[in-house]
């Protein structure tokens, strides 16, 4: 097996590091300037102006303003690109006529069945891009004419070629010996001491919640023992965030668990508990070589309307409800925190709401924010409510701009208990007005 750590040199700080697996940066106001630029260029067929303004719209810049994620040259007749997503360094070609764009995903010195028929399973799912070998490289790519495109089409075949060679280029790499890596130099080792918190947290949040699933009487609250097994998941994906095969088997034991299959739910707790334990048998060894810093161009997630999110607060809080009317009463914080992390999981919500949603995630742990030194927001064992106004009021103030009709929610929060707290938010949330017109 590959181990990803084996090309980590020494320890960079992560100062600016952020939870999950989306991408928590904004556009500046000349950035979204570039992007109309570029519309503007692509409707006059200056095509290569038009590529510039768009990769200098998608580019997220350090504290020194340097674009860390993307780097082109241009000549009269060309541009070349690079193009930065996790495990995957997209090289592209663009010319007044064309554009094409390729990814190395993993040198195989001997022919791998296995390898070939899985990539070639893939290429049948993908609308853009496709997988091939050339020369003994395994290679994934896209080609466009550029009469076809537009600043906003040309998001889709680039978007789509570097998630999938990120992640496929992550498992057949962790899964099969036989290939040797290629390009990963650009990988970056994450800071130690965030790398030991991680790894800690990890086995205390496994023993802390098999334990409490001991506690649950499991013919009464078999559907709060799967909240209490599916938020361990999401816990772990959004703050260790294992990547390859590691991230890729709690995708999987998610997924299967909301499968529309006929299973009980009996069942399907049997399996989550199955997939707990089998994370909780992997040594400190491996699970710290799927714990390793990357730059990401595209959100893996795809927009969700509003209807949608305000839909699924409105269920869950019903069931909260429920529990409380039935005085399950400690189950009741554990489904608040799962409301939060499976929407930071699975919508793709627009930043103000996904920070509002960040915020009341990180009343839930405390603890783990502390110990990577992130101001706690309890005072004297409560909810801290300056701090917690205060942040709120900066988030809301961050988006008026896009958002005329926001409005600061604090003084409709009830601080009486937790539980009040995070419903009173959730509820808040849910009438917030995100109109841009």
């Amino acid at each position: 097996m590959f181990f990803w750590s084996s090309l980590f040199g020494t320890d960079t700080p992560y100062e600016h590091y952020h939870f999950g697996r989306f991408i928590n940066y904004k556009k500046n106001p000349l950035q979204q300037a570039q992007y109309q630029e570029s519309k503007k260029a692509f409707s006059q067929q200056r095509y290569l102006e038009g590529y510039e303004h768009y990769f200098n719209y998608l580019c997220f810049y350090n504290a020194d303003d340097e674009c860390t994620n993307i780097s082109y040259s241009k000549d009269e007749n060309t541009l070349n690109f690079t193009l930065m997503q996790g495990s995957a360094i997209v090289q592209g070609n663009i010319t007044q006529r064309r554009l094409s764009a390729c990814v190395n995903i993993a040198a195989m010195p001997k022919e791998n069945i296995s390898v070939m028929r899985r990539l070639l399973e893939k290429n049948f799912l993908y609308t853009y891009s496709s997988f091939f070998l050339e020369e003994g490289r395994l290679k994934a790519k896209i080609y466009f004419d550029n009469i076809s495109l537009s600043p906003q089409k040309v998001f889709f075949p680039l978007r789509e070629l570097a998630i999938n060679a990120d992640r496929e280029k992550e498992l057949i790499l962790d899964e099969f010996n036989d290939l040797e890596p290629l390009e990963l130099d650009h990988i970056e080792v994450m800071d130690a001491h965030l790398k030991e918190t991680k790894l800690r947290f990890f086995r205390e949040w496994i023993d802390k919640t098999e334990q409490k699933v001991l506690l649950l009487p499991t013919q009464e609250q078999s559907g709060a023992i799967a909240f209490v097994w599916i938020n361990l998941l999401f816990k772990i994906d959004y703050f260790i965030t294992p990547r390859g095969k590691l991230g890729y088997d709690i995708y999987e034991a998610l997924r299967d668990y909301y499968l529309d299959d006929g299973k009980h739910i009996e069942e399907k707790n049997d399996a989550l508990q199955k997939a707990v334990e089998k994370l909780k048998t992997i040594n400190a060894n491996r699970l710290s070589k799927s714990l390793y810093c990357v730059k990401e161009t595209f959100d893996i997630f795809n927009n969700d309307g509003l209807e949608e999110v305000h839909a699924f607060i409105e269920e869950t809080l019903a069931k909260v409800v429920w529990y409380k009317e039935h005085r399950y009463e400690e189950i009741i914080l554990t489904i608040y925190e799962y409301l939060g992390q499976y929407m930071l999981y699975n919508y793709g919500m627009n930043k103000c709401l996904r920070a509002l949603i960040q915020l009341d995630v990180r009343l839930h742990n405390t603890d783990f924010h502390s110990a990577v030194g992130i101001e706690s927001l309890y005072k004297n064992g409560k909810l801290h409510k300056k701090k917690i106004f205060s942040l709120i009021r900066q988030i809301i103030h961050d988006y008026t701009d896009q958002y005329p009709y926001l409005h600061d929610f604090s003084s409709e929060l009830n601080f009486i208990s937790y539980e009040k707290f995070h419903h009173s938010f959730f509820l808040a949330l849910k009438n917030l007005n995100f109109s841009e017109l």
